[in-house]
């Protein structure tokens, strides 16, 4: 099996219920992710005396399984029950404390094991999928296994599978309920692939989304002619199936079989381990296993586009309001076909949502073939040691792990990235129950010492309760663990054998105290055959409190054997870890104390023959970009050989093949020459035959993958040796580079590929937004990835999803393009203003090597409304003055009140009585005048003091509470000065040199200044000041710069001047941090300790011992004058450019200087206006 068999897909949705705060109604979480925040078990309690086996109950049938996991509800109005559904069609509620049985029922007779051969689940095949509950009508939902017509045998042809909806409380059926599922078409092939009850079988826990119960079904070991299929029923009466989709389907699946005893079907099952659908909104996510169909062959296509043949695939399901079963997106590996080749399931346990994101986006689950080099587009692969069966857990706090455990190898745990405590719990088959605290220390699982339980079923994991979990055993027991809980024993547990060779024996010794008085010592017993003990070695007769005793136990591997199971989709047995439980059976003289104590037998089983192990089994190369430096020298790996048994290995022969799959016909050896291993595959170091491994040794086997032509590659290698025969599967992928292209869209809703690239929004409303996209296209052969996004941030041109468009990282499929969006968030100025332009530039990179640094440019001219008397070229004439005070002495002089008032009705009613002032007070007083207002009763608008609507236009402010009046002035009369306006001092509103705002001549007073001035008059009133500049003053008066600046120095670190990034990446590249409100302390504490730290970019820091290669002071382009977006007063970096400091003796660059100076638009005749827009 392939040992990427688990999907951690990014996003947690969220799921509430009606519920007990303790209840579990279905298999876990909806998103599968394996964490239960509402369990009330601190490890503390798990690992003391007084958390233990608090019921174990027996049905008198040891062949009774539970595959389907116990579920925990506390009805309205009752105590907390636990249902349970067993492989013999038998359903159960159990009291949730004691195990006492409440009610029970056999809903049809079992599908028998023994009419289809497949041991994976043995003797009876009735509910094997885990129920769910819908707590709002008390009802359980599951799908059951049986014969047409009730019958309790029949064969294959004869069976079938009918869909319940009981009563959680009576156990009895729902009106409307069951329903048949046989013989129903598949939506998506409904004249080929029908629903086959008896060649399926229904393994996934159920999901319940839009009042449908959504079921998998998967095959029984690949036998048969079936299909995986989802299946969709309506949770209400009489409704019946609603959908059910065909994971292979016409046109690219194999012509259908009639013949259901031929493997013909296209299989692609549903098998999940046991895990459930994993859900999120609406949607659902399964993984597939190998499969007979390949429609995407060897053609890249993205996980959007329609496919009929999903096998081997992650899949993302959309249910709709009426149940319909639709495909929205898939993942599918490059190597599909080899998987297939290899009967290597991708799908042989489930998916599982996490917080985004962690190895594949559930929103884009990566296509076919959509990555570099023509292989996956996944945020991450993780090649675990062997096959991976069981389902993945996973705990969000404290930085986060996901936990899996391959196939005879340890529990693994992966940290992602909040405090709190958890447990991770482990259903192991042979050592039973486990728990271990869910953060490692030192890269180390500590495990909390917990009551043996024994081998548990397989593909198990405990559902919880308020206090207590409950799982159950291979022998037929369910098991309810929890606190309190008293033991009349205290016995040295576990008991540890350590390695024990097949066909020996080993023995230990038990030793027990007894802590209360016991009236006998009844028995004991083992959870396997192989573990045996013997009531003759038992005390006989009562014991008092503190009495002591021994008895041994035995280990005997005299009849065991290395050997496949055959018709399993389990592997081989191998050497190992084994453990079992030992139950002692007590009466006891005080009540409330258990009758039950459990010790925990394990050990190591070796084999006393050499025996060959190969990690990991598959070899993932990656991807090739043909042409790329990796296409000179290949790609590099490598894959261990070691014995671990008892006796040295020999090497008989090794050889290669393209496929080991029994369909394909014979398999075809071929001798390795040279290293050869089939095309594109290499090695410079092979064992050779006669070569002899050592017990315990390991060899390193070095492997090169190579290609200078397209295309998707595979090989298997074989091992011959005296420990065994196995093979390895090489993989690998080589496609042409990526190319990008860069497009803005148009007014039109068109595409604009001009270069350079520039984004013209032309004229903007103020008090509006307007919306375009820039777009970055692939047209390669291999995924493009986005290496440099830097997206406008200003108040009034920006990016609003900067942190998902365009971002760097960013992957874009073949043939697929990528879009960001940009806004102009005009503010709502009033009416006549001058125009004001601003513009940006968006700077992108690709690693397409001949795409280069984009800087697109942004830019619009944000205009306002126009209102009163208008000059020749549709522009006001009378302009915006400003908000002034008008108490203690009207600024002007003569008042109209009119009802409808509005500024374009008082200019207009001034214009004609001949006044060069308008103004507008309290919503309806209309005031004229010819003398310019004071400039003390200026009020800046900041302040908002003139907010009153108008009654003729409520989007107009006239005037404002306080006696504030609005005030225009006709700009052919008049020209403002600082009669009427306050200096303005233009650093307060520095401009950048990548990010500008300019406003017309006309937009700042001309201000009339006597000769004897001090100050330096511009000549210009347009604000475009940078702090790299230097504007001079009249001798004695320079005024104190109070622009933005860079820090001269600050700890031991000096400011060593503008920096450009390295030829190729980063300037500065041991450490990056990020933040929105970024200062230079802010990144000087992050930095401490290295030589060098930058700021780029407003919110960007990066820290370094040294500047990589092309980094120098800048001397062109753009420059380091973008402020802090933390310090207004700071500067934090520009464009491509750091703002650098070093603790180190200075190396050259030039501090930049602030200037200040006061704008002042030069004076013009007021009969010949300027600048009229």
């Amino acid at each position: 099996m392939w040992p990427k068999l688990f999907f951690f897909l990014a996003l947690v949705p969220t799921f509430v219920h009606s519920l007990a705060a303790t209840d579990e109604i279905q298999d876990a979480d909806p998103a599968q992710s394996g964490y239960m925040g509402n369990h009330n078990m601190h490890p503390a309690t798990v690992g003391s005396a007084i958390f233990g086996q608090l019921w174990k109950n027996f049905y008198g049938n040891n062949k009774e399984k539970w595959y389907a996991k116990p579920l925990v509800y506390t009805p309205p109005g009752g105590s907390q029950l636990v249902f349970l559904a067993s492989t013999l069609n038998i359903i159960r509620t159990v009291d949730a404390v004691n195990g006492t049985l409440l009610n029970q029922r056999t809903v049809q007779p079992p599908f028998l094991q023994s009419d289809i051969g497949c041991t994976d689940i043995p003797d009876y095949i009735g509910i094997v999928g885990t129920p769910i509950i819908d707590p709002n009508t008390n009802t359980v939902f599951f799908f059951s296994k049986g014969y047409k017509n009730g019958a309790s045998n029949g064969g294959v042809a004869n069976g079938i599978y009918q869909f319940y909806a009981v009563d959680i409380l009576t156990l009895q059926d729902k009106p409307g309920f069951p329903i048949l599922v046989d013989g129903r078409p598949a939506d998506n092939d409904n004249t080929s692939r029908y629903f086959i009850g008896g060649t399926v079988l229904q393994r996934p826990s159920l999901a319940l989304i839009n009042g449908y119960v959504i079921g998998a079904f998967g095959g029984h070991c690949d036998l048969f002619n079936y299909t995986g299929m989802l299946v969709s029923v309506s949770t209400l009466p009489w409704v019946g199936v609603a959908s059910i989709y065909a994971m292979e389907a016409s046109p690219g699946a194999p012509p259908v079989q009639s013949d259901i005893m031929v493997q013909k079907g296209g299989k692609a099952g549903i098998w999940a381990s046991g895990m459930g659908i994993a859900t999120d909104n609406g949607r659902i996510y399964i993984a597939t296993g190998n499969g007979i169909g390949h429609a995407n062959g060897d053609v890249a296509a993205s996980g959007r586009t329609p496919l009929s043949t999903l096998d081997e695939v992650v899949g993302n399901f959309a249910v709709t309001s009426n149940g319909k079963i639709t495909l929205s997106d898939y993942f599918e590996p490059y190597e599909y076909v080899s998987m297939d080749a290899g009967d290597r399931d991708l799908g042989s346990a489930g998916v599982m949502l996490l917080d985004p994101k962690t190895v594949l986006d559930a929103n884009n689950l990566g296509g076919f073939k959509q990555g570099s080099g023509g292989t996956d587009n996944v945020i991450q692969t993780i090649i675990s040691a062997g096959a991976v069966f069981g389902g993945p857990g996973s705990y969000p706090l404290e930085g986060g792990y996901i936990y899996f455990t391959p196939v005879g190898y340890p529990t693994v745990a992966y940290k992602m990235d909040q405090p709190g405590t958890g447990i991770l719990w482990i259903s192991d088959p042979s050592a039973g129950l486990q728990a271990f605290n869910a953060v490692p220390v030192n890269g180390v699982l500590t495990q909390i010492n917990i009551p043996a339980t024994g081998g548990l079923n397989k593909f198990q994991r405990p559902a919880f309760g308020d206090a207590r979990l409950y799982t159950s055993d291979s022998n037929g027991h369910v098991i309810c663990l929890g606190s309190p809980v008293a033991l009349p024993l205290n016995c040295s547990t576990p008991v540890d054998f350590g390695d024990v060779s097949i066909g020996s024996t080993a023995t230990r010794t038990v030793n027990c105290t007894a802590l209360i008085a016991i009236s006998s010592i009844n028995g004991c017993t083992t959870g396997k055959k192989e573990f045996q003990c013997s009531n003759a070695t038992l005390p006989k007769g009562a014991l008092s409190a503190g009495q002591t005793f021994s008895f041994p136990v035995t280990w005997n591997l005299t009849q065991a054997a290395i050997n496949d199971a055959q018709n399993a989709s389990y592997g081989i047995v191998l050497p190992g870890v084994a453990g079992t439980n030992l139950d002692i059976y007590t009466t006891n003289v005080p009540a409330k104390y258990s009758n039950d104590l459990p010790i925990s037998l394990t050990g190591n089983t070796v084999s006393q023959d050499p025996f060959l192990t190969i990690n990991p089994p598959e070899v993932d190369f990656g991807g090739i970009v043909v042409g790329s430096q990796a296409s000179q020298s290949g790609l590099d790996a490598a894959v261990i050989l070691s014995n671990v048994g008892a006796q040295s290995l020999e090497f008989l022969g090794l050889a290669w093949t393209g496929s080991i799959m029994p369909g394909d016909g014979p398999i075809v050896w071929n001798n390795i020459t040279n290293g050869y291993l089939g095309s594109g595959f290499s090695s410079s170091s092979l064992p050779n035959i006669g070569d002899i491994l050592a017990t315990g040794a390991s060899i390193s086997v070095p492997l090169n993958f190579l290609a200078s032509s397209t295309g998707a590659y595979t090989t298997f290698i074989q091992f011959w040796t005296t420990g065994g025969n196995k093979n390895v599967l090489l993989t690998g992928s080589a496609s042409t580079a990526p190319i990008a292209n860069i497009s803005v869209s148009t007014i039109e809703g068109g595409w604009d590929y001009s270069n350079p690239v520039v984004m013209d929004f032309g004229n903007a409303a103020a008090g509006n937004t307007t919306s375009r996209y820039i777009q970055i296209c692939n047209s390669g052969g291999s995924s493009l990835t986005i290496t440099k996004s830097k997206p406008p941030i200003q108040q009034e041109l920006l990016a609003p999803n900067s942190n998902t468009d365009l971002h760097e990282g960013q992957v874009v499929p073949i043939n697929s393009c990528a879009k960001g969006q940009v806004s102009i968030v005009a503010a709502p100025l009033g009416v006549n203003r001058l125009d004001h332009s601003v513009s940006d530039v968006w700077i992108l990179n690709t690693d397409d090597v001949t795409f280069g640094v984009h800087d697109v440019v942004v830019q619009a001219n944000i205009v306002t409304r126009q209102v009163g008397p208008l000059l020749a070229n549709g522009s006001a004439e009378y302009l915006y003055l400003g908000c002034y005070s008008d108490g203690s002495g009207r600024q002007l002089q003569k008042q109209f009140n009119i009802a409808s008032n509005e500024n374009g009705v008082c200019q207009t009613t001034c214009f004609n009585a001949g006044y060069t002032f308008a103004g507008t007070e309290y919503h309806t007083e209309c005031w004229c005048g010819n003398k310019p207002p004071a400039a003390s009763r200026y009020t800046a608008d900041s302040l908002k003091k003139c907010a009153f609507s108008c009654p003729g236009d409520t989007s107009q402010a006239c005037g404002g509470d306080g006696t504030y009046v609005s005030i225009y002035y006709d700009r052919t009369k008049y020209t403002p000065g600082l009669d009427s306006i306050p200096p303005l001092v233009s650093s307060s509103s520095s401009v950048l040199s990548s990010t500008s705002t300019s406003i017309s001549s006309a937009s700042l007073p001309t201000v009339s200044t006597p000769s004897s001035t001090d100050l330096t008059v511009s000549s210009s009133s347009s604000v475009s000041s940078s702090a790299s500049s230097t504007t001079s003053t009249s001798a004695g008066t320079a005024p104190k710069p109070t622009g933005p600046t860079n820090l001269p120095t600050i700890g031991a670190y000096s400011y060593t001047g503008c920096y450009t990034e390295a030829t190729t990446g980063r300037a500065l590249t041991g450490k990056a941090y990020y933040n929105d409100s970024m200062t230079i302390e802010m990144c000087y504490a992050q930095c401490s300790g290295f030589a060098w730290f930058g700021l780029e970019y407003r919110r960007e820091c990066f820290c370094g011992n040294s500047l990589q290669t092309g980094s120098a002071v800048s001397t062109s382009g753009n420059t380091c004058s973008l402020t802090c977006l933390g310090d207004g007063t700071e500067l934090c970096g520009g464009s491509s450019r750091l703002s650098m400091y070093s603790n180190l003796s200075p190396v050259g660059g030039s501090s930049s200087s602030s200037s200040t100076q006061l704008a002042q638009p030069p004076r013009h005749n007021p009969q010949q206006p300027q600048n009229q827009p």
